[in-house]
């Protein structure tokens, strides 16, 4: 008996296969590449992103039956959250591109409701943003008003679900992103849905992240016909689970296509009073629990940029840059999330001398992640959560330069986690749950070690110091409006 956990991601989607004792025995990942412009569009034909599914699973079932045998017992399913797309209810098939979580051509809508915020955030424990769903799906139908009788707009999960099982559901922890979704009863509501013109008897039912939704039936993956899919859920709290953090104060960062920290603060609704937004991580069976989180809309794309422009070669070189001597960079190239929430915001680059060149660039812009996630874990504080230890994840958790800056930065211990698919282990868990192969996730707590622990270098006061000039350069990258 085995799980196959899918981790539908921004830049690729992977598939892995975990055993009886939830060891990684095969896996996969099937690349996408997300168009982004300077109008704040990010998006992809949707068409892609259900071909990298495809691929990826039928590649990872290919392994095991080659090697090992193993049955798929149950499948799990990880989605990106805020990534929306209208589509044919009949068909299954997109009719729009799937607009990225990234994306910040909403800008407009959020900024005509603004005055509702306190209300929204009361309810839904959000910040009226672009990076939420309700603004893209009013976005999405505004540009393409002919859409047809037949046409939804949902997150990217709904999706996916009809295509595999004929189902239209979501489950609450996703729609805890959406800014239609009440944190205290834990169901759609109509007087939220009505800032954004939208019905909620459109909106999909809403499922538990450990239920049972359906079997799986679609001709192009007929090795998974009759497999049930027993979880759904958003990618950060499928790491947050896996990362085995389960109790409040313990909290997580991942560093992916963004970097992500979340904080459990246990089973008690949170609003955050310094910008942090507040959502459900997982309702499984009756037990509800929420985290604060805040994001870096940019980490390994940040990388990325510095690829393509040749400040370096590839992510390997990351571990050999010299200091930046100097320079500090805040890479806000697709906006600012949480806590100040101005989707405008550019990158910046300060400091600049002769004696500089591009490596000194490349580790200005290493250290000035960091310092965004220690900004984060900041506020947090200030929100009165204790955090003694960050776990991480993510492929940027690989670098020894960026994790050693992290801690000095947030004066904490890091603890990398050891596999680097902790979103797809997490919904693999729940998908173990959902299935009735575990009764608790106390069951898969065990697993869990870090695989290397970053002490702090810096002092208390270099890091203080650092992170003031750190804000004054982020200051800069907030004046284009």
């Amino acid at each position: 008996m085995a799980i196959l956990a899918i981790d539908q991601g921004t830049s690729s989607t992977k598939a892995v296969i975990l055993d009886e004792q939830f060891q990684v025995v095969a896996k996969t990942d099937a690349p996408l590449q997300v168009e982004h412009n300077q109008s704040g569009a990010s998006q992809i034909d949707g068409e892609l992103i259900w071909q990298s599914l495809v691929a990826a699973v039928t590649q990872v079932l290919t392994q095991i039956d080659l090697s090992m045998k193993l049955k798929i017992s149950a499948v799990g399913l990880a989605n990106q959250g805020e990534s929306v797309l209208a589509w044919d209810k009949n068909t299954g098939q997109p009719l729009t591109p799937v607009i990225i979580w990234q994306d910040s051509r909403s800008d407009k809508l959020c900024k005509e409701r603004i005055a509702h915020q306190e209300f929204v955030q009361s309810r839904t424990g959000l910040t009226i943003d672009p990076y939420f769903v309700a603004p893209k799906i009013l976005w999405l139908r505004n540009q393409y008003p002919n859409l047809g009788k037949d046409a939804v707009i949902t997150t990217t999960d709904t999706w996916l679900i009809y295509r595999l099982t004929n189902q239209y559901v979501t489950d609450k922890a996703t729609a805890s992103r959406s800014l239609l979704f009440d944190l205290e009863s834990c169901t759609w509501q109509q007087e939220l849905a009505d800032i954004w013109q939208i019905d909620i008897d459109q909106l999909p039912s809403l499922v538990n992240n450990d239920q049972v939704i359906g079997a799986i039936n679609n001709p192009q993956l007929p090795a998974l016909t009759g497999v049930m899919l027993t979880a759904s859920i958003v990618d950060q709290p499928a790491a947050l689970l896996a990362q085995n953090c389960l109790s409040a104060g313990q909290a997580k960062c991942t560093f992916g296509t963004g970097a992500f920290l979340l904080t459990n603060i246990g089973d008690q609704i949170k609003i955050s009073t310094t910008g942090l937004a507040t959502s459900l991580a997982w309702q499984i069976k009756d037990a509800a629990c929420y985290y604060l989180d805040g994001q870096l809309f940019t980490a390994a794309t940040a990388i990325d940029w510095l690829i393509s422009n040749q400040f370096i070669k590839d992510i390997s070189e990351l571990d050999k840059l010299p200091e930046a001597e100097g320079v500090i960079a805040s890479p806000s190239f697709a906006g600012i999330g949480a806590p100040l929430w101005r989707p405008n915001a550019t990158a910046t680059i300060l400091g600049l001398g002769l004696n500089h060149g591009k490596a000194n660039i490349a580790s200005a812009v290493v250290d000035g992640l960091a310092a965004g996630v220690a900004e984060l874990l900041n506020a947090g504080k200030s929100d009165g959560v204790v955090i003694n230890a960050l776990r991480v994840d993510g492929g940027l958790a690989q670098s020894a330069k960026l994790m050693q800056r992290q801690a000095d930065l947030a004066q904490l211990p890091i603890e990398v986690y050891a596999h680097p698919d902790a979103t797809a282990i997490g919904v693999g868990y729940l998908a173990a749950l959902g299935s009735g192969q575990i009764n608790s996730l106390s069951q898969v707590g065990k697993y869990w070690q870090p695989s290397k622990t970053y002490s702090p270098n810096w002092s208390a006061d270099q890091a203080i110091n650092y992170l003031a000039r750190w804000r004054a350069t982020q200051a800069v990258s907030l004046d284009r409006e």
